[in-house]
């Protein structure tokens, strides 16, 4: 069976195809390493060092640690590595990196907060048959049964505190040693937000785990079916960072004709058809918005000279305006308390229908019970469909 883990998952919610290019396609592409991930992974190898050689009663003091940095930039800084942000050189990340280094020392010597377990320990979480590995950056245990789970971050942003309330990957790291150590009474997430000499702490409570657990086997059934159907739509957002542009049909096109002089792009078949295409599309807004402002006035027209008929040169327009009886729709105000009349009537199954929409969504995110799934896919058939969508160019692209 396929092992999940937090960044797999991720994956599927930041873009479906860039997940099916990174675990099921897997293409041989041109990857890079920004500057902001380099950074942070020698950040992390000096961290890991310092308390590997605190578990051999070695304190390597800063310069020590500054100077391990430098040897470790040294030795795998390469020309695969990108600067994405304009403006910047490789020395300016060096600096960051320092940075984060001289702060976490004044912070936290003599680093006796504790007693390191591991780094970068491998963890397996299992959930009803299904297994997800993990990498704890640091895990700590103090008397009683109390134990810490370290994540370090050298982001340039310093998320609010509820994005680490529901933080998904440390609770599964939680569960992962619940699961593994039997000892253990209370647990403590911490990250380490080293660009802003930040700790953050969150805690979870059992329902909470048990929530995250089954939202975690929802996700994956999600995924599962994806790959069922072959269903991996690109969804844009972190293309940037994304190493599949080359081969992304969300990205092929730009990409090719960005390439081309200004006298040859005109020419491109591609972009001759979108331009006609945004030609028709502004023309039909056009007459739409002329369309209904005749509406109106003709509405009016009717209402002042008190007629139902009106004549022109070659047709007459016959104009019905009729009383109505209109509910609020979803999201209304007096929706809900209607809904609420009729249900305690019981008379909802009178007025309500099958929302087709609904259940597919259901289908594709598996939200519902495994069993009644499956009973639900005699009826599923896979169609195509297609669907035109005309947005503006920004000045970047």
């Amino acid at each position: 069976m396929t092992t999940y883990s937090h960044s797999k998952l991720a994956k599927f919610e930041d873009c479906p195809r860039a997940y099916k290019f990174a675990y099921i396609e897997k293409p041989e592409v041109e990857g890079f390493e920004t500057a902001d991930a380099f950074m942070g992974s020698r950040v992390h190898e000096v961290l890991e060092h310092l308390y590997n050689d605190l578990k051999h009663e070695k304190r390597n003091s800063l310069e020590e640690l500054l100077a391990y940095h430098d040897e470790l930039w040294k030795k795998n800084w390469s020309d695969e590595v990108r600067v994405v942000k304009e403006g910047f050189t490789p020395k300016h990340y060096k600096k960051v990196g320092e940075r984060c280094i001289r702060d976490f020392c004044k912070r936290y010597q003599p680093f006796d907060q504790g007693r390191t377990i591991a780094t970068e320990l491998m963890i397996m979480i299992e959930l009803e048959g299904y297994t997800l590995r993990g990498y704890i950056d640091r895990l700590t245990a103090f008397p009683d049964g109390f134990y810490e789970i370290h994540d370090y971050k050298a982001s340039q942003y310093l998320p609010p505190q509820k994005v680490f309330d529901t933080d998904r990957q440390l609770a599964l790291y939680q569960i992962g040693i619940q699961q593994r150590w039997e000892d253990i009474e209370r647990v403590d997430l911490v990250w380490h937000y080293l660009a802003f000499d930040k700790e953050l702490r969150s805690e979870r409570t059992e329902k909470q785990l048990g929530e995250l657990k089954q939202s975690v086997l929802s996700l994956i059934r999600r995924i599962e079916q994806a790959e069922e159907i072959d269903d991996f739509p690109t969804r844009r957002g972190y293309c940037d960072w994304c190493g599949f542009q080359d081969i992304c049909p969300e990205w092929v096109h730009p990409r090719k004709v960005a390439a081309l002089p200004a006298n040859e792009f005109l020419k491109e078949p591609g972009v001759k058809l979108v331009n006609e295409f945004a030609k028709l599309r502004s023309k039909q807004k056009e007459l739409e918005e002329q369309e209904e402002k005749l509406r109106e006035a003709i509405i009016a027209y009717a209402k002042r000279e008190g007629v139902s008929c009106i004549m022109g040169k070659h047709n007459k327009l016959y104009v019905r305006i009729e009383p109505h009886t209109k509910f609020p729709g979803s999201g209304e105000e007096g929706r809900e308390e209607l809904e609420e009349l009729i249900r305690g009537a019981g008379k909802w199954e009178e007025v309500s229908s099958l929302n087709t929409r609904t259940l597919e969504k259901i289908a594709r995110e598996g939200s519902w019970p495994p069993e009644l799934l499956k009973k639900l896919k005699r009826y599923q058939s896979i169609e195509e469909s297609e669907r035109l969508t005309l947005a503006k160019l920004k000045e970047e692209d």
